[in-house]
Parts: structure tokens; sequence; C-alpha cells
């Protein structure tokens, strides 16, 4: 931690004890939390004009983020074990044909498949089994092997993507393995987590490229499509939906069965186009901080064109589906758990595509919304918090439902 940080830490610790505490539920540690990482997401995008835009250095940037990564969490030995998983994207690749009349990511993706053509690349993976998920297959710890096996343990075995959350610029399997421990252990299913690639560096839609090509991984493993679980936080949740849109679109180009078991959004990024009060309102608790989309630094100018003005044409692609969901039809959609705080900047968005869901999907009763009363964005890494614990729970029930 800087200097900076550790004085915001101290200033934070003086204030909650001489002028109390910011939300009534808040504990130290929350408040504490919220005021450090708020302090250090202003520095983390820093201003920017359009005036000076040619002038921006987006791979000195990305270099910036590679070397301040989200600080890595542990899986402890009483929840569960993982270990690394490699996909070779050469074996799992999208076919072109597939992506016909997808708008504004088509060409894009057809250029990302024909770089894989001619590249040996794969991707990262992270396979964790909680001792729950073990112990439903008849796995004891001291021999756990067959848990890490990249096959279903059973038939009908379930199983959890994970597209993690980090404003698409930072974030990976081992910011994520605390977190995703809990889901697994209270959810009893065993889960993937990839390391898809990065912006700006890996602009929009790569990462939905390489959600896509994690999704055909486990189909290729045994897993059937109606099997798989996606879950994503922050990030990741605008990633899981678009993934549902993509693979929809597959569905109905290739007749194939595409469509996955559920989807779990935990204070999921609504899209790129945003306008709720929230933004503002809510930046005085939420320890993200509201970048405006005229920097061309901001989280959403790094990922989608990087170095393009905010410009009339920039506006409108912005408001394709695949960038901002809400926009679109998402009809179809599988059972949908959305789960977000009271004090996130997010929370008017997220309520809009909770309210676009249920109406695309009227005659389902399954996309269910959860909102917890002064709770922040992706409030579930307060493991210890009856909030946390009654969400974890709540997913526990979702995944049961499936």
């Amino acid at each position: 931690m800087s200097l900076s940080g550790y004085y915001q830490m101290c200033k934070s610790m003086v204030g909650y004890f001489l002028y109390g505490k910011q939300l009534p539920s808040w504990d130290l540690e929350m408040q504490v939390f919220c005021d450090v990482v708020r302090h250090h997401t202003r520095g983390l995008f820093l201003e920017s004009s359009d005036k000076t835009i040619e002038d921006i250095d987006f791979d000195k940037i990305h270099e910036g983020y590679a070397a301040r990564p989200m600080p890595s969490t542990k899986l402890s030995i009483d929840v569960g074990v993982y270990c690394a998983h490699n996909i070779t994207v050469s074996d799992c690749n999208l076919d072109s044909d597939w992506i016909s009349g997808i708008g504004i990511a088509e060409d894009p993706l057809r250029s990302l498949i024909e770089q894989d053509a001619s590249a040996s690349r794969q991707i990262y993976g992270e396979l964790l089994a909680s001792w729950s998920a073990c112990a439903v297959h008849g796995i004891h710890r001291n021999s756990h092997d067959r848990a890490l096996e990249m096959r279903p343990l059973s038939d009908n075995e379930k199983i959890v993507l994970c597209l993690h959350g980090g404003s698409y610029v930072m974030g990976g399997p081992s910011s994520h393995r605390e977190v995703l421990g809990k889901m697994t252990e209270s959810s009893k299913l065993r889960s993937f987590i990839i390391d898809y690639r990065l912006a700006p560096k890996h602009p929009f839609p790569a990462q939905l490229h390489d959600a896509f090509i994690a999704f055909q991984h486990l189909v290729n493993q045994g897993f059937k499509s109606h099997n798989i679980v996606l879950a994503g936080d922050s990030a990741g949740g605008h990633l899981c939906v678009d993934l549902v849109l993509l693979l929809r679109h597959i569905a109905k180009t290739t007749l194939r069965q595409m469509t996955p078991a559920g989807v779990i959004l935990l204070s999921p990024l609504p899209g790129m186009h945003m306008h709720g009060a929230s933004l503002h309102k809510n930046a005085v608790y939420d320890y993200l901080w509201p970048t405006p989309i005229e920097w061309p630094t901001s989280p959403i100018r790094l990922f989608y064109k990087p170095g393009q003005k905010y410009d009339d044409k920039y506006r409108k692609e912005i408001c394709d589906p695949l960038l901002t969901p809400v926009l679109g039809d998402l009809s179809e959609f599988p059972p949908t758990i959305i789960q977000s705080g009271s004090s996130e900047i997010l929370i008017d968005d997220i309520r809009e595509l909770y309210v676009k869901l249920k109406l695309d999907n009227p005659e389902h009763g399954w996309i269910q919304w959860e909102e917890y009363p002064e709770m922040v964005h992706v409030f579930h890494r307060f493991l210890n918090r009856p909030e946390s614990e009654a969400a974890f729970e709540s997913l526990a029930n979702f995944v049961a439902s499936l």
C-alpha cells in the first residue's frame, strides 16, 4: 500500500471513531475498505481529454495495470482445492460462420478467429473443487485427485463457469479464489474460472471470444451446455450477459443446444451507456468511483475502441446490445439471479437491467433480483458479514432449483 493509501486508512479509522459510521450497518472493516479502495480507484483511471487523445500511450496504460494487479486471495484448505487448467484455443475456437449477423462484434470477432488460426494460444484457467462439492460425488479429502479432473464426475454434473470482474482491465483467477471458493462451497458445485484477455491491449470483443472458448471447452470435456451455470461479478456479469446473447445467436444459426443452466450476476456492470442517478448519489459510499466516460482513460473507453474519440458515432456504437444489453432483446434468457447492494453506484442501472429481463421473459418466473440494504459493489467479498452469508445461501438455493 502506498503512503497515500496508509494516510487514507488512518483518516478513515479516525473518522469512524470520531464521527461514526457512514451507514448504520457498516463496521470498521467495511468503512475503511470502501474509503481506501475509493481513494485508490480515483487514482487508477487518470483524468484525460479527447483533445490530447493522440498523446495517450495505451500500451503503457495496459502495462501499468499489469504491474498493479488486483490483490490475490487464497482458497482455504478448509474450503477446498484447485488446480491450473489450460485451454488450447485451437481445440474449441469459434466458427466464423456462426457469428454472421451478430452485430457490432462480427468483424472484430472474425479478425480474432483468423489470428487464432495462425497462432498457438492457450487460456489459463483454474478448476476449483470445494469439499462440499467433493462429498456429493463421494470424494474424500485424502484422495481428491479425481475432483480436479476436467470431466464430469457424473452424467448430469453441473459446473460453474466464472467470469471475473475488474473493469475489464484487471483481475483474474487469483483475485477471485476466496469469493469463488465460498460460492462453490455453498452451491456444492465445482467451478472453472478463466484468465480472459484484458483491455486496453485486448479490447472488446476479445473477452467475449475467450468466454465462448471456455464454454465450448467445457462442452468438449463432456459437460452438457444445459448443466453449465454462468457466474460473473461486475464486468464479469456484463460478460455473462454477452455470452448468453452470443450463445443464443449461435443456437439459432446452427440449431445446436447452447443454452446454459442459469446465470448468476453479482453487481453486474449493466452496460456502456449508463445514466442512473446512483452513479453520483452513491459515490460517497461505494468504493467504485464514477469515472467520466468523456475521459479516454475511463474503463469503458479502454474496453471499447481505445483511442477513438467520444463523438456521435461512438455514442451510437456503445448502444449496441452487446455493449449495453438493456437496449436489446433479452428474450429466451435462462434462469437468472441478480444480487446487488442498495449503496453501490451501479444500482439504478442494475435495476433497469432486471426490469428489462423481466419484461422480455414474461412467461417465466425465473428472473430474480435481490437488493441488499446499505451494501456496496460486490459486497460478497466481505465474507463474514451477514448480508454476504445470506447472499451465498440464496445462490445455493437458486442453483439447487436449476
